[in-house]
């Protein structure tokens, strides 16, 4: 399955400035170390929650807030992302452009036998 989720860069920055807490609820600390280390923070974390948003559409998880810190989005040595939920991997893939950032996710075969609610899916 695929999934895709475009976000807006500044919306996430007035998001995150107005709500302090906000950010350690939508990401793991390694997240936000992440984002807090790149030129433009609020780029990435954008990246990032349309990264998770996308995974989660691809594996037809449920809300974000229900799934936002059970996936998380890492990087390689050369800063590709890559999406860990429940010790499975999922393909990601992140943009940004003209004030927004795009993710999309792809559950390969091995990664998309889920079917029905999450607490048959074996991730909850």
């Amino acid at each position: 399955m695929l999934g895709v989720d475009v976000v807006s860069i500044e919306r996430v920055r007035l998001l995150l400035e107005s709500s302090p807490g906000l950010e350690k609820r939508l990401f793991s600390a390694a997240e936000q170390n992440y984002c807090h280390s790149q030129r433009d923070p609020a780029q990435s974390f954008a990246g990032t929650l349309a990264a998770k948003e996308a995974v989660i559409k691809a594996l037809h998880l449920g809300p974000l807030v229900a799934w936002a810190r059970r996936v998380e989005i890492t990087r390689d040595d050369l800063g590709a992302p890559h999406a860990l939920v429940g010790g499975r991997g999922v393909e990601v893939s992140i943009s940004h452009d003209a004030g927004v950032a795009v993710a999309a996710a792809l559950a390969l075969p091995a990664d998309a036998h889920f079917s029905g609610n999450t607490a048959r899916r074996g991730l909850d």
